[in-house]
């Protein structure tokens, strides 16, 4: 069973110019960037990937692009979220033809759950689901938290494997590193951005964030520090991420990232309306300004594309 670490890229959507249908070359020239800087895992259908922009049909054909375009050089982990139950369950049997390595889900979305709701909603999905499934804790965006003693039940199930925590709460990350969770084959993988050197300080497995579809080579600079135990420079490169993430301040997140995705030679747009409104030629300044700045890579023709290796 596959063991989730690295650095793990929740992939951007990107769309043609109607906001609706995926922007295949796009979504080419993505991936190929991504594999090529050294990303360890790509997830589709995350916060990132605006899984709840698309609708389920919508959500299996972005899984059916990256799958093929990923081509089996890294493991794809695709999001399930939803409400209810019997949806989570629908898009799982939806997705489970594609060479998906493992699900990652959500807590109930919308309505309040208790922490044994929470629980017994995890584990029905995993009873049921034909790949291993990794928890995804997000307060900010999910009302419904997995907590550290519900994650600790949960990581008992033979499916579940890790848990994705976007929380930048440092107790609770050391809670669950003293929660007993049977760790040779629980990850632990960092969704705060902001502080992900911290979490692969305390002994997080990997790390995930939506700035490293735009800097996946200084992510997986962060990894190969941390693997060598180089924690100042793991600081330090922190650090630089924090500064260039400034981007996302000029004009929000989904508007910030289509301008670097458009300055990157990669896509034109990643969300539908209303987050499609054009950037002031003010704000396009200040963030090629902060790009430029930081040193932020901008790939080259050849970091764009990928052909497969003929075999004799």
């Amino acid at each position: 069973m596959i063991r989730p670490q690295g650095v793990i890229v929740p992939v951007a959507t990107p769309l043609q110019s109607d906001g609706n249908a995926i922007d295949r070359p796009a979504m080419a020239r993505l991936v190929a960037w991504l594999v090529h800087s050294g990303s360890d895992a790509l997830f589709v259908n995350g916060s990132f990937g605006g899984f709840a922009f698309h609708s389920p049909d919508k959500q299996v054909a972005i899984a059916e692009t990256v799958c093929e375009l990923a081509a089996g050089r890294i493991p794809v982990f695709a999001g399930v979220s939803d409400l209810r139950l019997d949806r989570v369950r629908a898009l799982m049997h939806a997705l489970a033809h594609l060479p998906i390595d493992a699900y990652v889900l959500l807590p109930p979305l919308y309505y309040v759950h208790s922490q044994a709701d929470v629980e017994r909603f995890c584990l029905l999905a995993a009873d049921y689901s034909s790949k291993p499934v990794i928890l995804y804790e997000n307060p900010r965006l999910c009302a419904n938290r997995i907590l550290p003693p519900t994650i600790a039940r949960l990581a008992q199930h033979p499916n579940i494997i890790g848990v994705k925590d976007s929380s930048p709460d440092e107790s609770e990350w050391l809670a669950l590193l003293d929660a007993g969770l049977p760790r040779d084959r629980f990850s632990l993988i960092c969704g705060a951005e902001n502080a992900m050197a911290r979490a692969l300080e305390l002994g997080f497995d990997g790390v995930t964030g939506g700035f490293h579809n735009l800097a996946p080579s200084g992510a997986a600079a962060l990894m190969r520090a941390a693997r060598v135990l180089d924690f100042p420079q793991t600081h330090a490169i922190q650090a630089r991420i924090n500064r260039a993430y400034r981007v996302f301040e000029v004009a929000g997140g989904w508007r910030g990232t289509a301008e670097i995705l458009r300055w990157m030679g990669i896509a034109d747009r990643i969300a539908p309306a209303p987050f499609d409104t054009p950037l002031t030629a003010s704000e396009i300044d200040r963030i090629h300004e902060i790009l430029q700045r930081e040193g932020v890579e901008r790939p080259d023709r050849n970091q764009l594309s990928w052909t497969p290796r003929q075999t004799c």
